[in-house]
């Protein structure tokens, strides 16, 4: 089951970006998406690796008097990079991968476009998948789903603020119109540690920063309108909640492996799959092309253009 597959993963790091103010931004979404991420997918020890770009914070849901729906549009998130690992020692592997003289090539793409982002980590069941009746296993490109990203600030102790959203989302199992739902719940950002990995620090403001992310996918935006009336106490606990619509979303890596996505990038995976191309995505070929990385690479019921 996709579900099961996805919380095998124990440690997940979720970086939030923010470009430099003098790049284009379709620019730095296309290098994001097709020349830094298929790099990060070849990366050993990732079990799955989701990258998303946004569109402005959108009103969702409706007013809940306490709770702050609205973003400045200075301050919105551009895009968001989760990367998955099964355990402590696939993050130890991550970490040593590709060789130290290779990677400064990887991580100089953060200097070359990002003026802010944060790094957080979600560890054990605080980051898991409650519901995905969506049929797109690993998916690509524009969602064919209306597909969110709610992003939370907490109001008062990290308890409390932690157990409303996770009994709000288990609530949201038995909504029809709710397809997919992912709860993911921040450790305070560890700068130092990423300092250790080697990444250059650009951490948002602490008031900037959230402490936690649901990945929400309904029928229609309509239909959304009224989840958080299923937790009455919710503002007692939540300061803020950003709706991020999701313009793309692609799967680099799926229980352990690069997709065809991850392999050949994003658009090749587009012609292929807008073309009818299929023949191109054979083991064989993809064996042939990049060697033992590619085996048992399929394309996993990945969204078709």
């Amino acid at each position: 089951m996709p579900i099961e597959i996805e919380n095998q993963a124990g440690i997940c790091r979720v970086t939030c970006g923010w470009k430099k103010k003098e790049l284009p931004l379709e620019v730095v979404r296309r290098y994001w998406r097709d020349v830094h991420s298929p790099s990060i997918a070849r990366r050993t020890g990732i079990w799955d690796y989701r990258h998303f770009q946004y569109d402005p914070v959108v009103d969702l849901f409706a007013a809940v008097e306490g709770i702050t729906l609205d973003c400045p549009e200075g301050e919105q998130l551009m895009w968001t990079s989760d990367v998955r690992y099964r355990d402590d020692a696939a993050l130890a592997a991550f970490g040593q991968s590709p060789p130290t003289d290779i990677l400064p090539g990887i991580l100089g793409d953060i200097d070359l476009i990002v003026d802010q982002s944060t790094t957080y980590k979600a560890l054990g069941s605080n980051a898991r998948t409650f519901k995905d009746e969506t049929g797109i296993v690993t998916p690509q490109g524009s969602p064919k789903l209306p597909t969110f990203q709610l992003f939370f600030r907490q109001k008062g102790e990290e308890a409390p603020f932690f157990a409303a959203l996770t009994v709000m989302v288990e609530a949201w199992n038995a909504n029809p119109d709710v397809l997919r739902a992912r709860l993911s719940l921040f450790e305070v950002p560890d700068m130092e540690a990423e300092r250790k990995a080697g990444y250059p620090v650009k951490t948002h403001p602490i008031e900037r920063q959230y402490q936690a992310w649901i990945d929400l996918v309904v029928t229609s935006p309509e239909a959304a309108r009224d989840l958080l009336s299923v937790a009455p106490n919710l503002a007692d606990h939540v300061h803020t909640i950003h709706a991020y619509p999701v313009t793309t979303l692609c799967t680099f890596n799926y229980a352990g492996k690069p997709t065809f996505a991850g392999l050949r990038g994003f658009p090749a995976w587009d012609a292929m799959t807008t073309l009818g191309g299929f023949h191109q995505a054979q083991p064989p070929i993809l064996e042939w092309m990049y060697g033992d990385v590619a085996k048992g690479v399929t394309l996993h019921g990945e969204d078709a253009a």
